[in-house]
Parts: structure tokens; C-alpha cells; sequence
């Protein structure tokens, strides 16, 4: 157990000394962070396979609630990725941290996030999930706001709010879960369906709520509109949180609990249909956006999109691997356009151009990075976008056209995207600093990645990749998908040199009736959380009475039957002063009680919008 216990808890103890050692140290409590997760990805090379290690929480009337680890090969392999791409990204943030009095909270919210992140990819057991589900939720909150002004803090505020919705579903279907199983542990749980324990109406509404958690950590509709404003959080915290950890958290999900979805036929449906929209919705978006974060932000919306389309057709296999061969090109992109706007204080593309020469690395990194993402042989996303044209394919011509136009639709936002950045006439002055070692090293060991992981998985190290192997791809739609990248990335660099959408005006008209669409429920989620507090007063206020009428009311009845009423009055005194003593405890500080209660009335609260709002 404790060397297993170590992988998340390195980064949790840096992070507790990086906040109140940081100030002393020379990168701010850097390389504390830096170093933990370092060794981290040492235990987990280190580790022997199948290691695992639970304890019983609590247990009482035939409910078990357990805590631990288990390193699965899915488990494994994902939790190499994320500590992977956070020790490129911590070093990344060294230089991009550099001088800054506030480095010490910035690398401990980071170490925070890291070891949450870590906790939930290697639970194995359905409360534990959900307590690291929700402290990765804290701790991004903390990252986007990290600035605690405007526009940050109400970006922070909208997507912890709105992932909040989803999270809802998530406590459901485990609470469902625990009453159908008995316990929390999850292969208990994936045994108890395939052996056909659990009745098939109540596997898929835990499917579907669980869908829910999955929906709203992974930006997909309709709960993707807190993703692009998470933009304007500090660059590190968007390469790490928005390509390989926090958005990928919804995807690992329903991987985690892939044969609870394969013995949900609807839910599969419900998965290939949300991932289908918004991987085609948001792809056209980030053909028209005219900031280079938010097109990344729009891109990666539209990439895991394409993941849960796989995961809907019964190919987790395919999903890992685009998983895995997102977070490098992905991130390595998000590093770029940091280092673009350190050197030029912008991200619009109507100030932006001309960076190549300025600006040599970055532009490297991004041209590698944006031809993977495009899907161009041999780099990284060639090989994941085929095994999900393989499985899409494999459904028919439809499924098959469909990710062909996603993959024409990521060449043309990100070939638009790299033209309008560092091709062309610079359309501002360079500003005087330049990125440091730490900046282009942590930026050049992803852009390898991107370029070789997808190789490495199909070849040599192909055993890595958890789940049977799929179909391979017919000749002819490989082709295609090629040739559709290829179409894509030729139209968006001669938009983006022009300065013009890729695709027209369309796809700014489907961003502002998204937004429009999307508003009011975040502005009514907002109120809901402000009301909250006026609601646990008036609740506060209300058990008190109750309990001190109780009381009275017991102090009452015992005057009566001391008057010799008997034991017919010592009963009823007895059963009123339970009562008010257990009201009594609503107050007594149960965090547990509170939480029950918040997020019973949240589901209450949106269940009576959903009525008052339906046509």
C-alpha cells in the first residue's frame, strides 16, 4: 500500500511545503513540485504490475464503503500520462513563473491538482473517485482564478459551478451503485453487471448519471461553455488541466466503468450523440474564433468529443490512445501560444503574424503539434485519429463520413490558427522577453511526444495500451482521412494568412447562439449558488425552532408525568426528546450532512428548472 500510496501523495506534501516553504527557495517552491512528481513517474515505472491495496472506510447494515488504489493496466497507463505531461508543464512554469511574488500559491494550487489528479486515476473505489473528482474541481477553480481579479474570478466561479451540475449525476450513480452492490469498490461493481446481478434498468440509469459527471468535466454539451473562459487562467494551468487532466477526467470515467456502459445500450447512444454534437458544433466554432487560446479551447471540446464518439461505438481502445496522443500535441500547443503571448501580450490573431522568426521554437513546436492534431503520418494523431476511424468505419459509411469532416475540421481551425500566429506581416512590436530554458524545454519534450508517441503505441511498446485491439483501418478511408486532414489544413493556412474565417460566417453565428443559448442557464447557476446561503439560514433558523419547540415540548410532558400520568408519558417524553435531540444535530457541524443537503437541493433546484423552463 505505501508505495502504491506514494504516487499521489508526493505531489499533495509538496504541495503543503512549497506554500509555506516557496518564499525561501529559488524558483518559488517550483522545484519542490517539480521534483515530486519526478518521482512519482519513477514509483510508477518502478511499480510491479497489478499492484492494489484497499481498506474498509466504513461499513454498516450490509453497506461497505471502501478506499483504495489499483494499478490496472488502464490506470497505469493514464496516470503515466498525467504525470508525464504535469512534470513537462511544471518545468514549463518554472520560467513562466519567474519573478512573480505569488509563485509559491501558484505551485502549491498546482501540486494540489496534480496529486488529486493522480488519486482519482488510480482509485478503486467509487467514493474515493468521487472525493478526487471533486478536490480536481477545487484546485482547478483555484488555478483559473488564480489571478483573483476579473475576468478570471468569474471564470473560475462559472466552471466550478457548471461542472458542479454534472457532478450531481456522478454522486447519484455511485450512491445508486452502492445500493445496488452493497459496496463501493468498482471491480465489485463491473462484476455484479456482467454477471447479470443488477437489473438492466438500474445499470443504465446508473450509466446515465454517471454520463452526467462525465459530461460536464469533459466541456461536452451542454455544459461546454465554461471551457473557453477558463482561458484566461495563467498558460500552465491550460496546458495541463485542458488537454491531458481535468477534461480528460469525463473520458477516463466511462473508461473506468467501460462494461457498466457496454451493458447500457442507451447510455452508448446517449454517448455517441453528445460526443457526435459537440465535437462537430465545437470544431466549427474553433474554425471561426479570432483568439488563439480559445481556438484550442473550442479544439479540445471538439477532440474529446471525438473520443466519447469511439467510447459510443464500443472502442475504449481507440479513445485511450487519443487520449494519450491529445495530451501531447495538445498541450504542447497551449505551451506555444503562452510563450506567443509572454512575447506579444495578446492572443488575437488581428495583432498577431509573422512570429516564425521571432519566435523559432515555439514555431516549431506549434507546426509539429498542429500537423499531429491535423492527423498527418507519421506524427501522433495520425495513429489515434485512424483507430477511431477504424471503429467508426467498422459502424458503417455515416459513422466513418463523420470523423473524415472532423478530421477536414481540426486541419482547417488549426491550420488557420498556425497561418494567422507566425506566417504573414507582424501586425504588433515584439515585446523585449524572450522564453527561458525551463520554457522550451518542458515546450520541446511534448513536442517529441507528439510526434513519436503514436509510433511507439502502434509499434514497440503497442502492449502499454489497455483494452483488446480493434480493426485496423480499410485502405480507403485511411486515404480519405488523409486526404481530408490534408484538405483542411491547406484551406485554414490560406484563411488564416488572409485573416478571414476558415469556413465563413457561419460558424460565428453558431458561437453567438451558443453563447446566447448557454447564458442564461450559467447566469441562473450563478444566482442558485448565490442564494444557497440564504437558503442554509432560513433552514439553520428553522431546525432550531423546531428542536427548541421539541425540547419544551419533552420538558412539558415529563412535568405531566411526574404528575403521575405513568409510563404511557415517560414514552412519549422519551420519543419528543429523540426527536428534538436529533434535529439538534443538523447543527452540529456533520460536513457530511451539509454536503448531502447542498447537493439535494441542487438536484431539487434543477429538476424544478428543467419543469419551469420546458416548452
Amino acid at each position: 500500500m505505501i508505495p502504491l500510496l506514494a504516487i499521489p501523495l508526493l505531489p499533495l506534501v509538496a504541495a503543503a511545503a512549497a506554500l509555506g516553504l516557496g518564499r525561501r527557495l529559488p524558483w518559488g517552491g517550483g522545484e519542490l513540485i517539480l521534483g515530486a512528481v519526478a518521482l512519482s513517474l519513477a514509483g510508477l515505472a518502478l511499480m510491479p504490475s497489478g499492484a492494489a491495496a484497499s481498506t474498509t472506510w466504513f461499513e454498516s447494515g450490509g453497506y461497505r464503503l471502501t478506499v483504495g488504489l489499483a494499478a490496472t493496466p488502464l490506470t497505469y497507463f493514464v496516470a503515466v500520462v498525467v504525470a508525464g505531461v504535469a512534470f513537462c508543464v511544471g518545468l514549463y512554469s518554472l520560467g513562466y513563473m519567474a519573478g512573480r511574488d505569488d509563485r509559491p500559491r501558484f505551485f502549491a494550487e498546482l501540486g494540489l491538482f496534480v496529486g488529486a489528479m493522480l488519486t482519482l486515476v488510480l482509485s478503486s473505489s467509487l467514493v474515493l473517485l468521487f472525493a478526487a473528482w471533486e478536490m480536481v474541481g477545487l484546485a482547478s477553480f483555484l488555478l483559473i482564478g488564480f489571478e483573483h481579479t476579473e475576468p478570471a474570478a468569474g471564470a473560475a466561479a462559472k466552471a466550478f459551478l457548471m461542472t458542479r451540475i454534472g457532478d450531481v449525476g456522478l454522486l447519484l450513480g455511485w450512491l445508486l451503485a452502492l445500493a445496488a452492490v452493497g459496496t463501493t469498490d468498482i471491480d465489485a461493481l463491473v462484476g455484479a453487471v456482467e454477471s447479470g446481478r443488477i437489473a438492466s434498468g438500474a445499470v443504465t440509469l446508473m450509466a446515465l448519471l454517471m454520463l452526467a459527471g462525465a459530461v460536464g468535466k469533459s466541456a461536452q454539451l451542454p455544459l461546454s461553455a465554461w471551457l473557453p473562459d477558463a482561458m484566461v487562467g495563467p498558460t500552465p494551468v491550460s496546458a495541463l488541466l485542458h488537454s491531458a487532466t481535468m477534461v480528460a477526467a469525463g473520458v477516463f470515467l466511462v473508461l473506468r466503468l467501460d462494461p457498466v456502459f457496454a451493458a447500457a445500450p442507451l447510455a452508448r447512444d446517449a454517448l455517441f450523440w453528445v460526443g457526435a454534437a459537440t465535437a462537430l458544433v465545437a470544431g466549427l466554432i474553433a474554425t471561426a474564433e479570432a483568439d488563439l487560446k480559445r481556438v484550442l479551447a473550442w479544439s479540445t471540446c471538439s477532440q474529446l468529443g471525438e473520443m466519447m464518439i469511439a467510447l459510443g461505438l464500443g472502442g475504449p481502445r481507440a479513445a485511450t490512445f487519443h487520449l494519450a496522443a491529445h495530451a501531447a500535441f495538445k498541450s504542447t500547443l497551449f505551451l506555444a501560444a503562452g510563450v506567443v503571448q509572454e512575447r506579444m501580450g495578446t492572443r488575437a490573431f488581428d495583432r498577431l503574424g509573422g512570429l516564425a522568426r521571432t519566435l523559432p521554437v515555439a514555431g516549431a513546436a506549434f507546426l509539429v503539434a498542429a500537423l499531429a492534431l491535423a492527423g498527418m503520418p507519421p506524427l501522433s494523431g495520425f495513429w489515434s485519429e485512424e483507430a477511431i476511424l477504424a471503429v467508426a468505419s467498422g459502424h458503417g459509411p455515416g459513422t466513418g463520413a463523420l470523423v473524415v469532416l472532423l478530421v477536414f475540421l481540426g486541419g482547417a481551425y488549426i491550420g488557420r490558427a498556425g497561418a494567422a500566429t507566425f506566417l504573414g506581416r507582424r501586425r504588433s512590436t515584439a515585446g523585449p522577453s524572450k522564453p527561458g530554458w525551463a520554457m522550451g524545454t518542458g515546450m520541446g519534450v511534448l513536442a517529441l511526444a507528439a510526434a513519436g508517441v503514436g509510433w511507439l503505441l502502434v509499434g514497440r511498446f503497442g502492449a502499454a495500451l489497455p483494452f483488446t485491439a480493434e480493426p485496423g483501418t480499410e485502405v480507403a478511408w485511411r486515404n480519405l482521412g488523409i486526404a481530408a486532414g490534408v484538405f483542411g489544413l491547406g484551406l485554414g493556412v490560406a484563411k488564416g494568412w488572409g485573416g478571414a474565417p476558415a469556413l465563413g460566417t457561419f460558424p460565428t453565428r453558431l458561437a453567438s447562439g451558443l453563447a446566447a443559448a448557454t447564458e442564461a442557464p450559467a447566469r441562473w447557476t450563478m444566482r442558485l449558488a448565490q442564494t444557497i446561503p440564504t437558503v442554509e439560514v432560513a433552514l439553520d433558523a428553522g431546525a432550531r425552532a423546531v428542536a427548541q419547540g421539541s425540547w419544551g415540548i419533552a420538558e412539558r410532558v415529563e412535568r405531566i408525568e411526574a404528575r403521575g400520568f405513568g409510563r404511557g408519558g415517560d414514552l412519549l417524553a422519551a420519543g419528543l426528546a429523540a426527536g428534538g435531540e436529533r434535529l439538534r444535530t443538523l447543527q452540529a457541524g456533520r460536513l457530511y450532512l451539509y454536503t448531502l443537503g447542498l447537493f439535494t437541493w441542487i438536484a431539487a433546484a434543477l429538476a424544478a428548472g428543467a419543469l419551469m423552463l420546458w416548452p
